[in-house]
């Protein structure tokens, strides 16, 4: 089995010629220690203005697969254009820094070897790691919130270091170009159930020359990366979770305006508030159905099927319409009553805002219900596309267990099976 091992650069010219001569000396002792048989060394220069390239053009490294982008297209970029210079089986990449010990590809395929991950990373976050405080703090914050999200332990979802079976590599899709390309994956492989990761703690030394990682920026690609995954393979729990938040928050409000006297401005604020987390749960209950469609089911806590039995369609469509008129009515009998009702000015604008809420929510509830009634229709239709659901049977005799009918062909669209499609056959009446 091969091994492509490759090394993303930019702008490493201090770096670039020890690390590949690392990777070089490490082949001997990986062929030796594990199963793989061949270990081949991948080069992407990601767009470098410096002397990186000429170093590696050097007759020294011409062993060395090399790709070379005219300009930077980003981290990720890299990465794939480096996999797809080579038919290995095994997928790895390695920083261009210094930083990593090429050698400990070793530890990675045993414990690949050992557990058939589909991912193993070299964990930099241990005792003996010169990684610079910050960036500690921010790896650590990261592994925090991925953890919580996913209910799984991870480290270092950022490590730079790691192997990847190729075939796995279609689950994952698609990965982005940029820096933020490791956390996404890691993020991937600890929320979808068909996928294992591994982590193996690492020594990390500190880097040869300038990092190009920032803190700011690309801190918060990190965080919107791990939300948006979460949105994707855990939506219900994500949208749970976000309107407790706003809950908490619209609560606060609410006292601190109540408390200086401005109650009609703290219902507008409840009002508004009611109406997002209707909207979110909506949109976590959509992207769920989407997700099950795409990917199988995945991992749901109790909270969370009780949440699905409780929002199911039927009773989505039905209570909206309920509400959505109660509403209506409620606003209609305020704007026309309330002088018989001996409403004040207060009491009126609050009837209104309250019933609006209700016909707005129940407005959403309803379409959400719709929604998800379309998508189950959709994913059955998918079904359908990939087995006959009505196998045609040949005419029997009375009596006789019918059996399926010798003329039915499948076909195919687009390489995947269809409907079956059967052969004309004439049946005299």
């Amino acid at each position: 089995m091969k091994l492509a091992l490759v090394v993303p650069a930019l702008n490493e010219e201090d770096a670039i010629a020890s690390t590949l001569r690392r990777c070089l000396a490490a082949r001997e002792k990986v062929v030796a220690e594990t199963f793989v048989s061949e270990l081949v060394v991948v080069f992407v220069n990601d767009g470098s203005t410096d002397r990186t390239q000429q170093i590696v053009d050097q007759s020294e490294f011409d062993e060395v697969v090399k790709v070379r982008f005219e300009r930077n297209r980003g981290y990720g970029a890299a990465i794939k254009a480096g996999w797809q210079a080579t038919d290995a089986q095994l997928l790895g990449f390695i920083d261009g820094d210094g930083t990593c010990d090429p050698d400990f590809c070793v530890n990675l395929l045993k414990r690949m070897g050992e557990t058939e991950a589909d991912v193993v990373l070299a964990g930099r976050l241990n005792p003996e790691s010169k990684m610079p405080l910050i960036r500690k703090i921010g790896n650590v914050l990261f592994a925090r919130l991925l953890g919580l999200v996913s209910g799984n332990d991870l480290t270092d979802s950022a490590s730079g270091f790691r192997i990847v079976r190729r075939p796995s590599l279609r689950l994952m899709s698609p990965l982005p170009d940029g820096l933020h390309f490791t956390p996404a994956m890691s993020c991937i492989c600890l929320l979808d159930r068909r996928l294992r990761i591994e982590e193996v703690p690492m020594p990390y030394e500190e880097r040869i020359g300038r990092s190009k990682l920032s803190v700011v920026k690309d801190g918060l690609r990190f965080l919107f990366t791990i939300l948006f995954s979460a949105c994707c393979y855990a939506p219900i729990k994500t949208m749970l979770g976000a309107s407790v938040i706003v809950t908490l928050v619209t609560a606060i409000a609410a006292w601190l305006l109540a408390w200086q006297d401005a109650g009609v401005a703290a219902t507008f604020g409840v009002a508004a508030a009611v109406a997002l987390i209707v909207q979110m749960l909506a949109t976590g209950l959509i992207c769920h159905q989407l997700t099950f469609l795409l990917i199988g089911s995945t991992r749901a806590g109790v909270a969370e099927r009780l949440l699905q039995q409780a929002l199911y369609y039927k009773r989505l469509i039905v209570g909206g319409t309920l509400c959505v008129v109660a509403g209506a009515a409620g606003m209609l009998i305020g704007s026309v009553f309330h002088v018989a009702l001996e409403l004040g000015e207060a009491a009126l604008l609050t009837l209104l805002i309250v019933t609006w809420l209700l016909a707005v929510a129940g407005g959403m509830a309803a379409f959400g219900g719709v929604v998800l009634r379309v998508i189950w229709a959709v994913s059955e239709k998918q079904k359908a596309m990939l087995r006959d659901s009505y196998p045609v049977r040949t005419p029997t005799a009375l009596g006789e267990s019918p059996s399926p009918d010798p003329t039915l062909a499948e076909t195919l669209v687009n390489g995947m099976p269809a409907v079956r499609a059967r052969k004309t056959i004439s049946y005299r009446i």
